[in-house]
């Protein structure tokens, strides 16, 4: 009897511990409730942030081309800045990006610029948005060099060079600790005032000033942003179907024009085009054409003074011959005597007396090698003329110029200047002393090779010209004279199905399929794809649909776009192009 009170001590005691024990489960569950209810509530949040942020970033890409489409845009494919600062607060004026931005740029979506209400976050935080150096303006009036080798200037989780920009939905507030890289912060979001994007953005994304180095990360404790790249290649073959067109509307129209005016001695309707480069390393070659090459790169080398170390520039490749020796003529007149002579490599010149009673052409004729392996145009304005009764008075311009080709693509010019006939008191003509000088300014660059032309400077500045193949018919060049001009058997096509009645076209590459990184270099097939790869006379127009999945063989990897130059009739008509 005496056990019994140790037995109901022992009793009660066990009954305590199961009670403990019903506690700790009861407390488990419901603490891992909530933990799942917070995950579920984390996941709902980052999908819909996720949703938000690929309007934006279709946003975006959509503005790029429609900008780009804009003949007025000079620098097709640049990214808006983000909203100007000064612009947070302002219910007329946020969203608005701002005009030119020190890069790399990190601040607010430039929503309203985009044609967008405010996006915001699952924390109802606008988003943000950081753009790279080479594809925003940094300073107004700036040029910028966008084409299809260019690439992001953004680090993202330690990968260089991966995105042209980003679009970051920031989170609710936070408590920044000083964890790894991350620089502690204590977040506010004031209502006015610039914003500091060490209220809205962790960790790497945080920087101030803003570097070139972001994280995506997963929310935690320390960071809570989620990122969406922007990469060269989601706005790159847009972007290319842009250029293609303005290509067909702007670039093409000039190049009709390089060799076909009535001063060639050709006619707009049958004009004579130059010889093609060889094709070369895009990055690296002179451009300059070459006699019986009628395929590879454009001939874009170009005289123009200051354009620096390109080794596309020179000032001497279309040069005066002077293995032959200027002459010169005269018609509303005599030429009394005449000397003419090169007194240097760039300068052509004549000298004498000539006599007349009214208005005299003085007619000097000179030899220039290698104006149909350029693209170049006659300034009879930068050739002066010089006369009167004692040698030799002030000079004056020439008057007009005109040119015929030969095989080897060297061209014979035709420079007129007309000068007044003299006469004394009887009305009787006096001889009258003149000087004809022409440098090489007479055979100036066209229009198309000058990065200021109001219509075409943006494919130069741009260096389009260098992701550009360029052909034409043998007949259609100086190798056809004297009767030169394609026709229905020997014009270049594109497909086999259609006729041979191209005279002339360009191919605008897209981004390498097989070799992205690799480029410039000098392997065509890192440029073009089958039938345009062969140096033959047929081209190929695809579908350029590489990315989708099921269709029949036509559209297999391929982003080549034809540019229209030339034609007889009938008139090729090219499929419509699709996006990827």
């Amino acid at each position: 009897m005496a056990r019994r009170p140790a037995s109901r001590r022992a009793q009660r005691g066990v009954a305590l511990m199961a009670l403990l024990a019903v506690a700790v489960m009861v407390f488990a569950y419901v603490l891992t409730s909530r933990l799942n209810a917070a995950s579920r509530f984390v996941g709902i949040d980052r999908e819909h942030n996720a949703m938000v942020l690929a309007r934006a970033k279709r946003a975006l890409i959509g503005h790029i081309a429609q900008r780009a489409s804009l003949s007025t845009e000079n620098n097709p494919g640049r990214l808006p800045c983000p909203e100007a600062p000064a612009f947070f607060g302002d219910p007329a004026q946020e969203g608005i990006a701002a005009g030119n931005c020190t890069l790399p740029a990190v601040g607010r979506l430039p929503w309203r610029t985009l044609g967008l209400e405010m996006l915001v976050d699952a924390a109802g935080e606008p988003l943000w948005y950081a753009v790279s150096p080479g594809w925003a303006l940094p300073s107004a009036g700036a040029m910028l060099t966008i084409n299809s080798d260019s690439i992001g200037q953004l680090t993202v989780d330690g990968a260089a060079n991966d995105a042209v920009a980003l679009i970051i939905a920031p989170g609710p507030a936070m408590t920044v600790l000083a964890v790894g890289a991350c620089t502690a912060w204590s977040q506010s979001r004031p209502a006015a005032g610039p914003p500091d994007l060490r209220n809205y953005l962790e960790c790497a994304n945080a920087t101030s000033p803003a570097d070139a180095t972001f994280v995506t990360g997963t929310p935690g404790s320390t960071f809570n942003d989620q990122v969406l790249r922007v990469t060269a290649a989601d706005l790159i073959p847009p972007l290319e179907a842009v250029i293609g067109e303005r290509m067909q509307r702007e670039v093409a129209p000039a190049l009709r024009t390089v060799y076909g005016a009535a001063s060639w001695g050709t006619s707009a309707g049958n004009p004579l085009y130059p010889f093609a480069t060889p094709f070369a390393n895009p990055g690296t070659s002179d451009y300059r054409g070459a006699d019986g090459v009628y395929q590879g790169l454009l001939p874009f080398t170009s005289s123009a003074a200051g354009c620096g170390a390109d080794p596309r520039c020179s000032a001497t490749f279309v040069s005066w011959n002077t293995g032959v020796g200027p002459t010169v003529s005269a018609s509303g007149g005599l030429i009394i005597s005449s000397s003419c002579s090169f007194p240097d490599p760039a300068t052509a010149r004549c000298t004498g007396v000539y006599a007349g009673t009214g208005i005299v052409t003085l007619r000097m004729s000179v030899r220039a090698n290698n104006v149909a392996m350029a693209l170049r145009t006659l300034a009879p304005n930068n050739m002066t003329v010089e006369y009167g009764l004692v040698p030799y008075g002030p000079p004056g311009p020439g008057t007009s110029a005109s040119g015929a080709f030969n095989t080897n693509g060297s061209a014979n010019l035709l420079l007129n200047a007309d000068v007044p006939g003299l006469v004394d008191g009887l009305g009787l003509p006096l001889n009258v002393f003149f000087r004809l000088t022409a440098d090489l300014g007479v055979i100036a660059d066209h229009a198309l090779l000058d990065p200021a032309d109001p219509t075409t400077g943006w494919f130069v500045r741009n260096e389009w010209f260098r992701v550009v193949y360029y052909a034409a018919a043998q007949q259609s060049t100086a190798d056809g004279l004297p009767t030169y001009g394609c026709d229905s058997t020997n014009c270049l096509r594109y497909n086999a199905s259609t006729p041979r009645n191209i005279r002339s076209l360009l191919v605008l590459a897209g981004q390498s399929l097989s070799n992205p990184a690799g480029r410039p270099n000098g392997t065509l097939a890192d440029y073009l794809e089958y039938q345009n790869v062969d140096l033959g006379t047929l081209y190929e127009q695809r579908q350029p649909r590489a990315s989708k999945v099921g269709l029949p063989a036509i559209n297999a990897p391929f982003n080549d776009r034809l540019i229209l130059v030339d034609w007889i009739t009938p008139n090729p008509t090219f499929p419509v192009a699709t996006l990827p």
